[in-house]
């Protein structure tokens, strides 16, 4: 078990604001987005920065350094486990092999059905008089390309081209003032031309660069979707022109009640008071990450599991023999900087959070500095108590300082993460939802005492199917800050979880 601590004791990096939660919880700033583990919370905060408790982090068991034996991608026979690309195996002595679309020769295989992601090149995609969608989408992009690769785009031509591929109206009054206010001259003309072409390239040819959609992870379903960098690309290429059908309605009894939105539009538009600031610096990562992908698209393979843990694999907590995990704890480092352990998302039940929206604590900041797991957001139904989403691979593009109202992007980060024979960074990350408990004492009973264990056995229990290879997990104050959470209560629920799980 690794450990990173919060150096404010009052919050911690839960993802509040969500699809039900937008304008829940304190927007209060941590110092740094660090957390904590320890039995001894007030012991550990007065020690002196750049010390530890527990063990050295070199004894806590690291996939990096020990890396899982996985089988290779043509022997997976488990239907619940669908590749969008074709079978390969990862050579570090060609690392610019790219993964290939699962059809050859651009085939797109449809599926327009409540069990697949609906693609906006889909013949079904239709407008009220019975034209195709995707034919009105491909003359707006095109015509926005050809503005771009000319120095002629203009964010009005932005903002119509999302209008005219919806077929709605939006607000853009965050997207505006980013690009025209406060990018510098070159950085505007950067992303203007190079950048928004090739994000035009990318959600223009998404039926040749994914060749199939993605299946929904849906409620107990179980399953897994690989895909290659490049999908997922293409992917956050068409959420950025809003271009997902249906998903804007998430109505009581609608399709989608009980997903996220993962078009921008909301990201766009203007926040609460004093949002739109840090709504800007997240786009400024997001943006980043599209100008990345311009000067070189990645050629990795990224997963996303959803995980349900069965009645019959309940811990028997009264009848464990197992001593307890080690522990190593630290106020000097993020979550994230702890490679190579299982990372914990403090998520949303609706993953993602308010990443979307105003939200910028923990899960917010981490998905926009590797957006790619904004695909989580696209594939995933509300989480339950016995699930756990796990991202495997997703890459990190930016730097960032401060922590809420004062987050932002800081500089390009350069992740030299190891790969896995799929060609997976070695990057864990599992997505676990805390109870919010509006009243603190409701943290207390038998009922939310177990519902809080269940989670953090689930999140902590990968299936052999999986790995044979057991890591350490890096955590915090789960659910301890705006949710009220009590964090000396918390920290001795997880050890054991932890310790069925790396045993």
């Amino acid at each position: 078990m690794g450990s990173a601590n919060d150096k404010n004791d009052d919050y911690d990096e839960d993802s509040l604001e969500g699809k039900y939660h937008e304008n829940e919880g304190s927007q209060e700033e941590p110092s740094s987005q660090q957390t904590n583990d320890s039995f001894d919370i007030d012991k550990v905060d007065e020690e002196d920065d750049g010390t530890f408790q527990g063990v050295p982090l070199s004894e806590i068991p690291n996939i990096c350094q020990q890396p899982p034996t996985i089988s290779d991608m043509k022997d997976i026979r488990d239907r619940n486990h669908i590749f969008l690309i074709k079978p390969f195996k990862y050579d570090p002595t060609d690392p610019d092999r790219e993964p290939e679309p699962l059809y050859e020769n651009g085939t797109y295989v449809d599926e327009w059905d409540q069990d697949n992601v609906r693609l906006p090149c889909s013949q079904f995609y239709i407008t009220k008089n019975g034209t195709q969608r995707w034919s009105i989408i491909q003359g707006s992009l095109t015509k926005l390309q050809h503005l771009a690769e000319t120095h002629m785009a203009t964010m009005e031509d932005i903002k119509e081209t999302i209008e005219e591929c919806a077929g709605r109206k939006y607000e853009f009054n965050c997207l505006e003032p980013l690009l025209n206010e406060v990018y510098s001259a070159d950085e505007r003309a950067r992303f203007m031309s190079t950048v928004l072409s090739n994000i035009c390239s990318l959600a223009l040819n998404v039926d040749k660069i994914c060749s199939r959609p993605p299946p929904l992870l849906r409620i107990g379903s179980n399953r897994t979707v690989t895909m290659s960098q490049k999908q997922a690309a293409s992917l956050l290429a068409c959420a950025f022109f809003c271009l997902f059908p249906r998903r804007f309605n998430q109505k009581v009894g609608s399709e989608y009640e009980n997903y996220q939105n993962p078009n921008f539009n909301t990201l766009f538009q203007g926040g609460r008071t004093g949002g739109s600031t840090w709504k800007i610096e997240k786009m400024k990562c997001i943006f980043h990450y599209f100008y990345r992908i311009t000067e070189k698209i990645p050629n990795g393979v990224i997963s996303f599991r959803r995980y349900q843990l069965p009645d019959s694999c309940l811990p028997k907590w009264s009848e464990s023999k197992e001593p307890l995990c080690k522990i190593h704890i630290t106020k000097n480092k993020t979550i994230e900087d702890i490679v190579g352990l299982l990372q914990v998302d403090f998520a949303n039940k609706y993953i993602g959070g308010g990443v979307m929206g105003d939200g910028c604590v923990q899960e917010e900041i981490r998905f926009v500095i590797c957006p790619e797991m904004l695909i989580s957001l696209l594939l995933c139904e509300v989480i339950q108590p016995n699930e756990g989403v796990f991202l495997i691979g997703c890459e990190r593009f930016s730097s960032y300082q401060g922590y809420s109202r004062t987050f932002q992007f800081k500089e390009n980060y350069i992740d030299q993460t190891p790969k896995d024979s799929w060609g997976r960074k070695l990057c864990h990350v599992v997505a676990m939802d805390a109870i919010a408990f509006h009243n603190r004492s409701t943290q207390y009973t038998i009922k939310n005492m177990k519902r809080e264990l269940i989670k953090a056995y689930t999140c902590f229990r990968v299936p052999a199917a999986v790995t044979d290879q057991k890591s350490g997990v890096a955590t915090g104050n789960w659910g301890c800050g705006a949710f009220n959470g009590n964090k000396q209560l918390k920290g001795k629920w997880k050890v054991p979880c932890m310790r069925l799980w790396t045993s």
